[in-house]
């Protein structure tokens, strides 16, 4: 500390300064000898002041007129003048103060009731009603038990049916039991009950574990919906619909931190599998049928053809004129005499763009759910903490190359973004190959294999386009840090391909890019085998992709006739 003043000195002498100031002139006077001297010079100015007073200045001074008066006891003499107040004039005295002094503290009173007011109707209303909805939903389900359920999954890319307490009840090949398994994995992350996840039971255990949440519940016709936000764990949003009559759950959406989302519809056990997606309180759709043929003479009901393969290329090719084969919730299948266009959670606008586009071909009937759940928002990119402790050196030394963590997380928003599209035109491609393999391409006229095939390029060519665009915003990131990937080439063997084999490859690479790229940018949690060279192996994945989406062109270009 710097050299403390006379008067600090002074008051040190004294004993006067505060603890810590007393401790610090102590500690520096044990090092500096001139303010130790200045203290002690002082002491001796006070000392020779102390003596003259009493040797000589006292000696001089004349008697005092009169002795002090005691004021004390002149206020022991008035407080026993004054009579105590006993306990009811003191309530009485507090009980009247409200009345004589209403402009305080009625105002305050207003403002704290209706502070409380709208704290009970925004914070402990919505849970207590959902907590009441949910226990009445869980004793009518126990009180009417039933066979498990028949799902409706569907998540952004794709659909699949199932029937709860069994993963695989429905899953007839292997695109279906891969996404199952992806998404029991999302759900067991989040602590949520992918057995039977449309249930009031499985929704209250998730929603009681929540440190902090915000619950509304909606009255809509018919039946009630319940919503609740988490601030924590990997399931950041999800609602359930009760059905007012018998509070059965209808359906359920849930949003995850990873930006990924999943709905689930009960369907009715006498539903059929391509059918599915319709769900039992759907309004009538309004149907659009190819002309019957003429009635014969005896009176006898015409049957209805089946529709060809062509019939429903054409109808896909409609489709993807406004592009409804890329996210949206739109399936397509086939029966004995007619192709069904269903959907669900569509806006009324975008229902009526897919009418106007496929109503004008034969044989079509178009099925859409009475009313569309509400709109995903879409959330930013949350960074999860990853298993592998790795990864956040590994996005230090990202922002840091790009100078700061702003850039890092404005480059993860970009990537991330581009990643969603890229995988939708990989999935469309598998389903194209999907509905017509080999075996049904044989079955094409030359012109509907050509309009085929020209939807197959125009994927290729926009999935190319975004894979190059991908790339070429990684490199300026990740190169310094990874050193720039080199694409390894196919093999011989791999050029060789049929074209379902070579979809699939082509598939697989894309999914490994999006988790890798999910991985590197803090979108979903690290494996155990993730390590300081994600960023090599992202971008050598990222060029392995573009070069077999070239290959893949230059294989269609070849099965053309």
């Amino acid at each position: 500390m710097p050299h403390p003043s006379e008067e600090q000195l002074l008051r040190y002498s004294d004993g006067e300064l505060p603890g810590r100031a007393t401790s610090q002139v102590h500690s520096h006077l044990k090092a500096c000898w001139q303010c130790r001297t200045n203290l002690e010079e002082m002491e001796k100015t006070v000392g020779a002041c102390v003596r003259y007073r009493t040797t000589v200045l006292q000696r001089h001074l004349p008697a005092p007129p009169a002795p002090w008066t005691d004021i004390y006891r002149s206020f022991v003499e008035i407080d026993a003048a004054v009579p105590t107040p006993s306990f009811m004039d003191r309530l009485t005295r507090a009980l009247s103060w409200p009345v004589h002094n209403s402009k305080k503290w009625v105002p305050v009173a207003a403002a704290v009731l209706v502070i409380w007011g709208l704290f009970y109707r925004y914070r402990l209303t919505p849970s207590v009603q959902a907590s009441e909805l949910l226990h009445k939903a869980i004793a009518a389900s126990d009180s009417h038990p039933a066979k498990p359920q028949l799902l409706r999954i569907r998540t952004k890319v794709s659909s699949v049916t199932r029937r709860a307490g069994s993963d695989q009840a429905l899953a007839s090949n292997s695109s279906d039991r891969e996404t199952l398994n992806s998404l029991k994995t999302l759900f067991h992350n989040a602590n949520y009950n992918w057995d039977d996840p449309l249930s009031a039971r499985s929704y209250s255990a998730w929603r009681d574990q929540l440190s902090a949440k915000r619950d509304q519940v909606l009255e809509e016709r018919d039946s009630y919906r319940i919503r609740t936000d988490a601030e924590s764990g990997d399931l950041l949003e999800a609602s359930l619909q009760l059905r007012s009559q018998d509070l059965q759950p209808m359906e359920g959406r849930f949003e995850f931190r990873n930006r990924d989302w999943v709905e689930i519809t009960a369907l009715p056990d006498d539903a059929e599998p391509p059918v599915s997606p319709i769900a039992s309180a759907a309004a009538p759709a309004p149907e659009i049928r190819a002309a019957s043929p003429v009635a014969s003479s005896n009176n006898i009901a015409p049957t209805l053809a089946a529709p060809a393969i062509g019939d429903e290329l054409r109808v896909l090719t409609a489709l993807h004129e406004i592009g409804a084969d890329l996210g949206d919730p739109v399936e397509v299948s086939r029966d004995s005499s007619q192709i069904v266009v269903s959907g669900v959670g569509i806006a009324p606008e975008r229902q009526q763009e897919i009418q106007q586009a496929v109503s004008s071909l034969p044989g079509v009937v178009i099925r859409f759910t009475e009313s569309a759940p509400a709109d995903a928002q879409p959330q930013p990119a949350t960074p999860v903490n990853p298993a592998a402790t790795d990864i956040p050196q590994v996005q230090a030394r990202i922002a840091e190359q790009m100078g700061g963590r702003a850039h890092f997380d404005q480059l993860a928003a970009q990537v991330l973004d581009l990643s969603e599209p890229l995988m939708s035109r990989a999935y469309a491609l598998r389903r194209l190959v999907d509905r017509f393999p080999v075996a049904v391409e044989a079955e094409l006229s030359p012109q509907d294999l050509a309009t085929l095939r020209r939807l197959q390029r125009e994927h290729t060519a926009a999935l190319l386009e975004q894979v190059t665009q991908l790339e070429q915003t990684l490199k300026p990131a990740l190169k310094s840090v990874s050193g720039v990937g080199q694409a390894s080439g196919l093999s011989g063997a791999s050029q060789r391909l049929a074209l379902q084999p070579a979809t699939e490859d082509l598939f697989q690479s894309a999914r490994r890019v999006e988790k890798l790229l999910a991985v590197v940018f803090g979108a979903a949690p690290a494996d155990d085998s993730a390590n300081t060279q994600l960023p090599a192996q992202l971008l050598s994945a990222v060029t392995q992709l573009r070069a077999k989406v070239e290959a893949y062109d230059h294989l269609l270009a070849k099965t053309e006739r």
